[in-house]
């Protein structure tokens, strides 16, 4: 068990960082073939919150790639700013979506 939860050895790490986006990538691919299914204001919300998760995963890889002092980045300028930023970013997007969604139905009558 214990070469399991190791980091370093565990043949879950490698096999995680494959799995996980191709499970994004086939989720956001069943959510396009079903969205024409609801209606506009439900869509708008959860469009925003598909942006949401596509930031999230862009803030993921960049944590993947650490400092990215390999390819050019240096300590002052590193790839954690543009991570801090996609967070940020993703961040503003569940915002939107959960005032879209306290307002969806704001108008109509009950």
């Amino acid at each position: 068990m214990e070469i399991l939860l190791n980091y370093d050895t565990s043949p879950l790490n490698p096999a995680l960082k494959i799995i996980i986006p191709l499970i994004f990538v086939a989720v956001v691919g069943i959510y396009l073939y079903v969205r024409r299914y609801y209606s506009l204001k439900i869509r708008n919300v959860l469009d925003i919150l598909l942006l949401f998760a596509v930031f999230i995963v862009i803030a993921a890889g960049l944590r993947y790639f650490g400092d990215g002092t390999q390819f050019g980045f240096t300590k002052d300028y590193s790839l954690r700013w543009f991570q801090s930023l996609a967070y940020v970013a993703a961040a503003g997007f569940f915002v939107l979506a959960g005032y879209k969604l306290f307002h969806l139905y704001e108008g109509e009558e009950k």
